[in-house]
């Protein structure tokens, strides 16, 4: 293909994949902003909630909108996205009852059962003191303090509330569709949840939505709702929002109300509700009728239903179980935080399941809110003590709030043994009466039994008896590596005092005798000059040829010295077999015949293993040529892969050798072995022969080994007499 062709390939090439990743990235762009700027209307006319997830509740399409036929508490149908951040909600509701709440959830994030059981905001109206509630849940609840709407709050009008949650602002705008009358509520949090998917939610009552619509949210968007409200407020309170349906009725907002609700009549008093039992007029507390479910049987019995738990006093044996449902008749004592009923007739109704608990904090627990309640709390364990009356009490706290746990064991069952710091889970009844606080904690929780005390996690382990361990530890480790550092110290000075011991000896051994002959032969031609005798002259020149001889000796072994105590290496590893024949020639002369012979391939050896071999080897020959006789002196150096091995053997007339009975210089080669780590080995039997042979390792020893063997030493020399 021509080159010009070529070109216009791969422009075109190049034009199409730049087109491709434009469009990519345009998708992108929009799928991204889409996700971050939803924008649409839901068709609840279809008839299908595929695209929401309830978390308890009863959801279906009726009548063009969403019905929650259900009144349990914190009934949640969501949809969305996690990373939805400022939009407005908007949506029409209306309650089927005339008691809890209802309205819409924004930014909810972690969603799970349970009543304020995720992150997010939470918008809507209540029925019991008739205001616009705005609020934080956090598995837990925070709110603001509520706006009253006007005309109140009642089951047969529809509502519209719009959400706006922009940025950290929260704005609800709520309005009645029949008098319009309206009202705003703004809420700021920093920090604050940033986005999150949008939801439904009702407590305690069922209720319907319709026209449900979102869309992205501008600051003009809060601007339109914010500028009707005088302050934002921010979240407090930290109760759950469901059980202010009971207490807001005694909390009133700052401002005046133009269009409070009347108060509406007491409920009959054979037919009301657990949390109603606090606002009984005095004249319906002598004889009242209610419905609940047994939560807990010792050592007192508790009832409960979805507003409330009471306590039941009876003169007369119930046999009741947790779960069973009964209908309760008697005289109402009221209390701070809840009441009691003295009851002379309790009727079983039916065999029922228990109730679950209400997950709540320590701080929630102590505001009251849940007193008589059957509740789930956590904190760690502080305090584990039996009481007099066989029931183990527990004292736990979060931190911030303590607390008491009773548990009043069956017969049949043991008291659990726990250990202190251990993070709990307990399930009880909570109680704030002072016949069981005693004074001593806000509140008491009554565990029904050892299976409602749940171990989340033991002990930390940095408790005292473990940090004493772990500083003992520290410290003997210190003391160890500082006597470990004194013994390095000292082996490091005994390591230079024997190698000062080692140089003295070989200077002793060369240089110094050297020098002393030198100083006789001087002092021989000295005498010879001084007499005057010409005829002499023959005799010096061979005293002065013996000095030379012997200057040029020691400077050789001068050389070999300082080489040795240099890290250049010197020519006597390279000439070691040569230098070991030439000093055999030198001491034996021509009467002995001298014959040497390398094996393996030779590899260069560390200076002082080369040093203590020619020592050895020159030590050997030696003693042959002094003792044994010989004819013949063979000299072999053998290489191995990791080690090197000489041998001098002669055919003179042999010994009986023995290591008890070694002379001083077979004690200088063994000595000169063991510095280079190797080993001597020395074979001989009288008229046959003898054979000196030392082996030496080529591997550099570790620092363990050298450790080792000085320690080796110095036992040996401590133990020696």
């Amino acid at each position: 293909m021509p080159r010009r062709f070529r070109k216009i390939a791969v422009s075109a090439t190049s034009a199409a994949l730049a087109a491709l990743l434009a469009l990519g990235v345009g998708l992108w762009v929009q799928t991204r902003r889409a996700a971050l700027a939803p924008n649409r209307r839901y068709a609840i006319s279809a008839g299908s909630l595929k695209e929401w997830k309830a978390y308890g509740g009863t959801w279906e399409i009726l009548d063009g909108a969403i019905h929650n036929n259900s009144a349990e508490r914190g009934a949640k149908l969501v949809t969305g996205s996690s990373r939805w951040t400022n939009y407005t909600l908007q949506a029409d509701l209306r309650f089927d009852g005339n008691h809890g709440d209802m309205g819409v959830i924004v930014r909810a994030n972690d969603e799970d059962e349970g009543v304020d059981a995720y992150r997010g905001y939470y918008a809507g109206l209540r029925t019991t003191d008739g205001t616009l509630v705005i609020g934080r849940a956090d598995y837990g609840w925070m709110e603001a303090r509520p706006m009253a709407m006007p005309g109140g709050v009642r089951d047969t009008t529809w509502y519209r509330l719009t959400v706006t949650s922009y940025q950290c602002w929260i704005a609800a705008q709520s309005q009645n569709l029949t008098t319009l009358e309206t009202t705003w509520a703004v809420l700021e949090e920093h920090p604050c949840v940033r986005s999150g998917k949008i939801g439904l939610r009702s407590v305690a009552t069922g209720g319907r939505w319709r026209n449900i619509s979102i869309a992205p949210a501008t600051f003009a968007d809060y601007q339109r709702i914010r500028e009707h409200v005088a302050h934002t407020i921010q979240p407090e309170f930290p109760k759950r929002e469901a059980d202010y349906n009971r207490l807001l009725p005694l909390i009133r907002p700052t401002a005046p109300l133009t269009h409070a609700p009347a108060r509406p009549p007491s409920p009959p008093a054979a037919n009301i509700h657990i949390g109603d039992l606090l606002n009984l007029p005095h004249a319906e507390q002598s004889h009242i009728v209610l419905r609940g479910v047994v939560t807990l049987t010792n050592p007192a019995l508790y009832i409960q239903d979805r507003t409330g738990g009471v306590l039941v006093k009876s003169p007369a044996p119930h046999g009741l179980n947790v779960g069973d449902v009964v209908e309760v008749r008697g005289r109402v004592q009221p209390s701070l935080y809840s009441a009691s009923i003295y009851s002379n007739s309790i009727r079983l109704l039916w065999n029922g399941t228990p109730v679950p608990p209400i997950s709540v904090t320590p701080a929630q627990a102590a505001s009251g809110a849940y007193d008589a309640r059957f509740i789930e709390i956590e904190g760690r364990l502080i305090g584990d003590e039996m009481a007099g009356d066989g029931s183990q009490k527990l004292t736990l706290t979060d931190g911030i709030q303590t607390f008491r746990t009773i548990n009043a064991h069956r017969q049949d069952e043991l008291p659990r043994k726990i250990e202190v710091n251990s993070y709990l889970r307990v399930r009880g009844i909570c109680v704030l009466g002072q016949a069981y606080t005693q004074d001593l904690t806000p509140f008491v929780v009554l565990v029904p039994s050892g299976d409602d005390i749940q171990v989340l996690a033991g002990p930390p382990w940095w408790n005292p008896w473990h940090e004493s361990l772990l500083f003992a530890g520290v410290l003997i480790a210190a003391l160890l590596i500082q006597i470990a550092y004194f013994r390095f110290h000292r082996w490091k000075a005994d390591t230079i005092t024997r190698e000062r011991e080692r140089l003295a000896h070989d200077i002793h051994d060369t240089m110094a005798q050297g020098f002393a002959g030198v100083g006789y032969q001087i002092q021989g031609i000295h005498k010879i000059v001084a007499s005057g005798d010409s005829a002499d002259r023959n005799l010096v020149s061979e005293q002065l040829r013996l000095a030379y001889q012997l200057v040029r000796r020691c400077h050789e072994e001068a050389s070999r010295t300082i080489a040795m105590l240099s890290p250049a290496s010197p020519p006597l590893q390279d000439n070691l077999l040569n230098t070991l024949a030439e000093a055999a020639r030198h001491i034996s002369g021509e009467q002995i015949e001298t014959v040497t012979r390398i094996e393996g391939s030779p590899a260069p050896l560390p200076l002082r293993t080369a040093n203590a071999l020619l020592h050895i080897g020159r030590e050997a020959v030696v003693n042959a040529a002094a003792h044994a006789m010989p004819s013949r002196i063979a000299i072999t150096l053998q290489y191995g892969e990791s080690y090197v091995e000489l041998t001098v053997a002669d055919n003179g007339q042999g010994f009986d050798y023995t290591p008890d009975k070694a002379g001083f210089g077979i004690l200088g080669m063994q000595k000169r072995t063991r510095d280079i780590d190797g080993s001597l080995e020395i074979r001989s039997a009288p008229g046959r022969g003898t054979a000196v042979c030392v082996r030496a390792s080529l591997q550099s020893r570790s620092i363990f080994h050298r450790l080792r063997k000085a320690l080796h030493e110095r036992t040996f020399r401590q133990a020696a007499p």
